[in-house]
């Protein structure tokens, strides 16, 4: 399993506010897709940063995702939203032995 944790820092409450709701569409349609297994968008209520955190079954398959019309759309509508660039950590879950 991949995880994916995608930091946001918005330029401010109203970059916030329209960060969240293009998350909607992208948030609905990513979780039909197959080999998604969670998509969702937290905010820190403290510091008004947004995570978004992802789980998927392979890596091919977020490659997948990065090329959906949805997420493409997302990318274009909240490129000028942000106060710094996206933290992005990604984690094969797999490679850890409990």
């Amino acid at each position: 399993m991949i995880i994916v944790l995608a930091k946001a820092v918005p330029k401010d409450e109203d970059a916030c506010e329209k960060i969240v709701e293009f998350a909607q569409d992208l948030i609905e349609n990513t979780k039909k897709e197959e080999g998604n297994i969670d998509y969702n968008l937290y905010s820190n209520t403290a510091d008004g940063t947004l995570l978004f955190v992802e789980q998927w079954e392979s890596k091919e398959i977020l490659g997948s995702h990065l090329q959906t019309e949805h997420f493409l759309r997302f990318g274009a509508n909240i490129q000028d939203l942000f106060a710094a660039e996206l933290a992005i950590d990604v984690f094969d879950a797999d490679a850890v032995e409990l």
